[in-house]
């Protein structure tokens, strides 16, 4: 029975009991309260009570977000609940005409999607849970000559109540420099940023899918050292770059020291940590040795604001490359049967590993991922009181 304005404000529960089960409801349903009474309207749609209830999502239902490649199907999203059950997502009518589309971020359940056969870069910001989709506008520079776009990312700061997407031009004349823009959800605008890049010398502003922890993006890049000397080669390291979302700073972090990145290496998250994997491939790829080091907010011995610490290393007797972390389990693959997907357990060392030919051909891109009633737009709302 649907309640009137005045029912709502002599409520049959205690306020904090009837925000304690709103908090439990899944967004669907919470989808369909809204229209009980404009009190509930707000205060589903308030900052504290999105948050809250994010994060009951993630520690109650944490869902673990797969892309994978295929020719027939651009966005082929599929999740993995935690009871291991399988199941497609199906993507808004409004991405129905993309011929190509990569998930180049997650955060807070939303998905940010590029159009990669676009003839100018285009966005779109999907919130899955509550079927909502924006079409993001245009980046500023739309200039002529070859234009390469590097890194790109989206990620959310809780500390601001903002979305962003960062994304790096390479713009290439007479001479090749790069250029950095920024989308604010909360302005619903592009800027660019002012960026001095003397300051990251021999920093390659090209990286992949980013991580997205405590409002920061991180990605793995490389850097050229120059050697001084012609007849040197000049030395390749690759270093972390990160992204403040409240702050709009770039910063550098450097790897673990102990760390042997080996053939295979990627970031991830582990307990919403930023985390690096190490994979060091035994004997001719009998078997793996993988070991995740954490990056932990502390003074160590350096008088460092950050340190690194080794927090796990498993041996394997079949070799697999390690893609992310979900629950206790590393999300795994095995390169010559990229359709196969492990989950190895940090804890037991266990494994389970699921056939997926029916999804793709191989895997793109993994996130995990909790549902949410954060808006895709017009986020700052004021919280009032229940």
């Amino acid at each position: 029975m649907r309640q009137s304005a005045a029912d709502c404000n002599t409520p049959f529960l205690p306020q904090e009991i009837m925000r304690n089960i709103l908090i439990l409801l899944p967004v669907k349903s919470l989808i369909r309260f809204q229209f009980v009474c404009k009190h509930w309207k707000n205060f589903i749609k308030t900052q504290s009570f999105i948050q809250e209830h994010l994060d009951h999502s993630s520690n109650e239902n944490p869902l673990l977000l797969l892309q994978w490649d295929d020719r027939c199907d651009p966005l082929n999203l599929h999740m993995l609940n935690y009871e291991m059950q399988h199941f497609e997502v199906q993507p808004p009518s409004l991405m129905d005409s993309l011929l190509l589309a990569k998930i180049v971020g997650c955060s807070h359940g939303l998905l940010c999607v590029r159009d990669e056969n676009a003839v100018f870069l285009s966005f779109f910001l999907w919130n899955p849970a509550t079927r909502v989709v924006r079409m993001v506008p245009r980046p500023i520079y739309k200039g002529f000559g070859h234009i390469v776009f590097d890194i790109f990312g989206f990620g959310f700061s809780p500390i601001v109540n903002d979305g962003k997407i960062v994304i790096s031009h390479e713009l290439e004349f007479d001479s090749v420099f790069n250029r950095i823009e920024v989308y604010s959800l909360s302005t619903g605008s592009w800027k660019e940023l002012e960026i001095e890049f003397q300051d990251f010398p021999g920093v390659d502003f090209h990286g992949s899918s980013p991580v997205t922890a405590n409002g920061t993006m991180f990605w793995s890049v490389d850097r050229v050292i120059e050697c001084g000397d012609e007849e040197e080669i000049d030395v390749v390291e690759i270093v972390i770059l990160s992204f403040d979302i409240a702050m709009d700073v770039f910063t550098l972090l450097t790897l673990p020291a102990g760390l042997d990145f080996g053939a295979r290496g990627c970031l991830t998250l582990y307990k919403n940590q930023l985390a690096i994997f190490s994979h060091t491939v035994i004997g001719n790829y009998e078997s793996s040795v993988i070991d995740l080091w954490v990056m932990e907010e502390g003074v160590g011995a350096s008088l460092e604001r950050w340190s690194w610490s080794k927090k796990h290393s498993i041996s394997t007797d079949y070799y697999i490359c390690p893609r992310g972390i979900w629950l206790d389990e590393i999300i795994s693959y095995y390169p010559y049967e990229a359709y196969v997907l492990y989950l190895l357990n940090i804890n037991t060392n266990e494994s389970e590993n699921f056939d997926t030919r029916r999804c793709g051909y191989s895997l793109s891109v993994t996130f995990n991922y909790a549902e949410s009633l954060l808006p895709v737009g017009n986020l700052h709302i004021e919280d009032p009181e229940f």
